[in-house]
């Protein structure tokens, strides 16, 4: 059975259908990825889901009991006047109303029941029992615990979690709020770009998080890699129609394309068709075969004619060309440094590009990324070392930071300056491709969103020519179709490319090298010869033989117990040796049940740790369910050395 199901929705804003006859049904403890071009729909549709939406046609169906939470995309924790609250309040608050309540309502019952005579106490009794139950079946006593490790999964520090909402960023702000809606208890949970605003180790956490919790999702996001580690569904929605994918977005990356060449097929065998029994109408309808031709008409009238569908569902296609070659050697940095007061982002940073070198950067947020990409640009001095620019290298820089676009100007007059030989038409296709659809392509710069002047600025980049690029999370405010677009153009360029991404396809598919900033204090900035998808493995097995090594160290177990006569004989008497062998068991029994306890309690709370990668956490899960089969036979055997001994000693 279904928790929640849409039959037939339809819904529109009077120029297009939004959901066109759409037939879904979400199952439990499944997630889904809703994927789609911008202006699909997607967002609408999960507001149909969450039901703040009504739709104009159709049936929404919500099975009894069903709880929802919806993350939007301007979600942001602290609107109201909470927002003086300080960080870590105000999400226990959001998060955990309910386990709240109910220990407000426990302490009231104790008070009552140490107020309330003996003989009148029974109904508190039963009312404290089914508040204590509903309690610890929320695991009440743990919302802490998971409270704190939430809030460093998705990047806020401990260092702000006392500090006002209304002091935070925007996308601090954002992060609490889904830290908060992570936390809450849900049976459906619909998440609108969460990895918004999250870095590489935040993501990580956030796949391993939803992989681990129980319940439904449906999540929007653009990251591909993401999508691939935490969908088991896609569900596809354009031009009204929503499509079931049964599997990660690669497959349905993969069947959605074979689903369109199908159904290309189709439409061109039924056209063929078409013209076939026309043309057969036209030339007998007043000869001998006149009633074949009339029975063919009808037949015509009454077929089902195929909408056509796309002529291709690939990405947009555009070059990227260099207007001449650099130098062989492109940037050298040496024993580069950069620090802000006490705090060292990087030293002593050796760094060669040459000319076609990928080089990728990542790391977490604040860590000194966007500050060293400007010191290769020349934009900012380091503290010590130096950088040398090579002959010829003509730089382009996208810096989140900086807008190179006009107020003055028109989104298409900002494209014909840079380019004022082309087309309009062909600049008009590549904004399209972009998000700038026709409705935008006169609007005057300065009336631009920040992310679409972003959006604005990095094509103005692509189309003035360099041959050395050095970007900053290019793939921001792109959908999937603009990025595969990019990437595709990337993957051709003949220059120079240094970029900062925290999409992992697109790094995992353009870099051979990476500039790794550490996650911890204290370690330094490494050099990694390989892709994302390398460094993912190298760090995997790197944690494997943490693991190893660890299991070495684990104590012995107890030696085995000697088996009972078979048979049921009675046992002879214990000699001597015997009793002070059993009590020298004894010992070290009880030794490795307080090293299996030790260890047991290590592994827990490394799992709950935000910065515990997934395949570790898999094998801390293994370890914990090892441990306690382990202690099970322990004190198993704890027990039966104590109950021989006893019956000796009686």
């Amino acid at each position: 059975m279904s928790l929640l199901s849409l039959t037939n929705a339809e819904f529109d804003y009077g120029r297009e259908k939004i959901l066109a006859g759409v037939n879904l049904a979400l199952h439990r403890d499944t997630r889904y990825a809703l994927v789609g071009p911008n202006g699909a729909g997607k967002t609408t549709l999960l507001g149909v889901l969450h039901g703040e939406l009504t739709l104009h046609g159709g049936q929404r169906a919500i099975a009894g009991g069903v709880t929802c939470r919806y993350l939007r995309q301007e979600s942001v924790l602290g609107e109201t006047d909470a927002s003086v609250c300080a960080v870590r309040s105000a999400v226990r608050a959001v998060a955990f109303a309910r386990e709240l309540a109910l220990q407000e309502e426990l302490a009231e019952v104790a008070r009552q029941l140490a107020q309330t005579a003996p003989a009148e106490q029974a109904a508190l009794v039963a009312r404290q029992g089914r508040l204590q139950t509903e309690f610890e079946h929320l695991d009440g006593y743990a919302i802490d615990v998971r409270l704190d490790a939430a809030l460093r999964g998705v990047g806020l520090p401990e260092a702000v979690w006392e500090n006002p909402l209304v002091r935070l960023s925007g996308g601090e702000r954002r992060r609490a709020a889904l830290a908060a809606a992570l936390l809450g208890p849900c049976d459906l949970l619909l998440l609108d770009e969460p990895t918004n605003h999250l870095d590489l180790a935040s993501r990580e956490w956030l796949e391993g998080y939803l992989a681990e919790r129980r319940g439904a999702a449906v999540i929007i996001s653009h990251d591909r890699w993401f999508l691939d580690r935490v969908a088991q569904r896609t569900l596809h929605l354009d031009r009204g129609r929503l499509t079931d994918y049964g599997g990660n977005y690669s497959f349905y990356h993969k069947a959605a394309a074979d689903r369109l060449r199908q159904e290309q097929a189709a439409w061109r065998r039924q056209q063929d068709h078409i013209r076939q029994t026309e043309a057969f109408i036209r030339k007998n309808l007043e000869g001998q075969k006149t009633k074949q031709a009339q029975a063919r008409r009808k037949q015509l009238g009454k077929l089902d004619r195929l909408d056509r569908p796309p002529a291709e569902r690939d990405s947009y296609r555009f070059r990227l060309r260099p207007q001449r070659e650099s130098g062989g050697t492109v940037l050298h940095a040496e024993r580069v440094a950069k620090s802000f007061g006490e705090r060292s982002l990087f030293r002593d940073l050796d760094l060669l590009v040459v000319r076609g070198d990928r080089v990728g950067i990542l790391g977490p947020n604040g860590c000194g990324k966007t500050t060293l990409l400007r010191i290769l640009a020349g934009l900012e001095a380091p503290d010590a070392g130096r950088v040398v620019r090579g002959h010829n290298v003509d730089l382009g820089l996208y810096d989140q930071n900086l807008r190179t676009v006009s107020d003055h100007r028109t989104v298409l007059g900002e494209m014909q300056d840079v380019d004022p030989g082309a087309l309009a038409g062909d600049l008009r296709t590549f904004l399209g491709a972009f998000g700038f659809g026709e409705d935008m392509i006169d609007r005057p710069v300065g009336s631009l969103s920040g992310g679409e002047r972003g959006r604005l600025a990095l094509l103005r980049l692509i189309k003035e020519g360099h041959n050395t690029l050095l970007l900053d999370e290019p793939t921001n405010h792109l959908d999937i179709r603009s990025r595969e677009s990019l990437e595709e153009a990337l993957h051709d360029y003949a220059g120079t490319l240094v970029m900062i991404s925290h999409d992992r396809r697109f790094l995992d598919q353009l870099v051979q090298r990476l500039v790794v900033f550490p996650s911890g204090p204290g370690e330094q900035v490494r050099i990694f010869l390989g892709t994302y998808g390398d460094l993912a493995r190298t760090q995997a097995e790197e944690r494997r033989a943490a693991a190893e090594a660890a299991a070495i160290e684990r104590p012995r177990p107890a030696p085995a117990a000697p088996q009972p006569p078979p048979g049921g004989a009675v046992r002879p008497a214990l000699s001597k040796n015997e009793r002070a062998r059993r009590r020298a068991w004894i010992e070290e029994v009880e030794a490795t049940i307080a090293a299996l306890e030790t260890e047991r309690e290590a592994a827990l709370t490394a799992m709950s740790t935000p910065e515990c990668p997934i395949a570790r956490r898999v094998e801390l899960a293994d370890r914990s369910v090892a441990i306690e089969a382990e202690l099970a036979a322990a004190l198993a055997d704890w027990e039966r050395w104590h109950t021989e001994l006893a019956g000796e000693e009686a």
